[in-house]
């Protein structure tokens, strides 16, 4: 890995300050459904037909309100319609100028790269988009380390350290960032193919460094993989759960390796990264997309339980890479109703649990809560 490093803010705070915006207006559009991903147009098709629709303009909406809460005079830079403008002009932003881009009625990742290009001959100081790993790297393959980037998130991939937590937290710190509040790092810009995505296989590729606001309260690290040598601590944490079974508690397994490797000590034959649903320890449904699960929810008249864990290096617990568990489950739940599981390396490198969800939702789950580390271990942690 390459060196962090951080730039003076104050001399940030000399350069005239303009706002880059893109929006990719398809983004997470995959998730809820469960296609683990939206690069292919065909998953894009298939998704709006099934009538799940993009979370990205709703996203991207959040942050800008967040970000004019704190400054209201930045000049910004936006692609026209729904890569941007639009959701500028929703929030009562008029685009200092707009690009020509994209030509036709639907965006590609060409006109991504387009845009950023444009606006690094502009000589933007932030560019602020919304999408996933994806449109990060896009952007990135352009602008390298030219001009710093950060994410709203609202990928179904993002394994990025160019994303913030939340889309008010995008907002709150470009807002700093732009005022020369806040320096700059070096981050990695990670990608997953999605086809291996898709069949259950995590292959990460770097696809380069960019530069972004440094805020760790705001912004995530990379993703860290589940070291191979705390396998055996994962098959305690197994055993553990195990009995806490109940025969009628509805089980949802959400994706990742350590569910994985508890569900399959439980003689669950789970998938690697979609939501699985069991009822004690008889699977019911595989790779379930949010319709799915809502109805299994619905028709289960007992206790239900949701078997997370928290994403190495980010913290993120829900809304990162399980959409499918979408709001109406979630607001049959409790915070007592979740049972998260850890390696001890992972949650020891965490302050606290992420949940990147709406506010509203979110409230329920926020506190303290018990993670398991191993057979009998638990540890203490805020959810935030």
């Amino acid at each position: 890995m390459r060196p962090v490093f951080n730039a003076d803010a104050a001399a940030i705070k000399l350069v005239k300050k303009l706002l880059g915006f893109i929006v990719n207006p398809i983004a997470g559009l995959g998730g809820p459904a469960g296609f683990k991903g939206t690069d292919d147009p065909e998953i894009v098709r298939l998704a709006l037909e099934m009538g799940f629709e993009p979370v990205s303009p709703r996203r991207a909406r959040r942050a800008i309100r967040s970000l004019v809460s704190r400054i209201s005079d930045i000049p910004v830079v936006s692609p026209r319609g729904e890569m941007g403008e639009e959701e500028l002009r929703a929030e009562g932003v008029g685009p200092s100028e707009i690009l020509e881009i994209p030509k036709g009625s639907t965006s590609t990742a060409e006109d991504t790269k387009k845009a950023a290009a444009e606006m690094l001959q502009r000589g933007v100081n932030l560019i602020l988009f919304c999408g996933g790993d994806g449109t990060a790297a896009d952007i990135a393959s352009v602008v390298g380390e030219k001009v710093p980037i950060l994410g709203i998130p609202a990928g179904v991939k993002m394994f990025s350290g160019v994303f913030a937590y939340s889309p008010e937290e995008a907002g709150s710190l470009a807002a700093d960032f732009l005022q020369g509040k806040v320096g700059v790092r070096l981050a990695e810009i990670l990608d997953a193919e999605e086809e291996s995505y898709r069949a259950g296989r995590l292959s990460l590729a770097l696809r380069g460094y960019a530069l972004t606001p440094d805020d760790p309260t705001r912004i995530q690290l990379s993703k860290q993989p589940t070291p191979a040598s705390e396998k055996e601590t994962i098959r305690g944490i197994a055993k553990y759960v195990s009995e806490l079974l109940s025969d009628d508690t509805l089980y949802i397994l959400g994706p990742g390796s350590t569910v994985l490797l508890v569900a399959r000590e439980l003689g669950i034959n789970k998938t690697p990264l979609g939501v699985d649903v069991s009822l004690g320890r008889r699977l019911l449904a595989k790779d379930v997309n949010a319709r799915e699960l809502e109805q299994l929810v619905v028709r289960h008249k007992g206790p239900i339980k949701l078997v997370l864990s928290p994403v190495g290096g980010s913290g993120v617990l829900l809304g990162r890479g399980n959409q499918q568990i979408s709001r109406r489950v979630l607001e049959r739940l409790s915070r007592d109703d979740l049972i998260v599981v850890s390696a001890p390396s992972k949650i020891a490198n965490l302050r606290e649990l992420r949940l990147d969800l709406d506010e509203d939702v979110k409230e329920k789950f926020v506190g303290y809560i018990r993670v398991i580390t191993g057979y009998r271990e638990e540890t203490v942690i805020r959810i935030r």
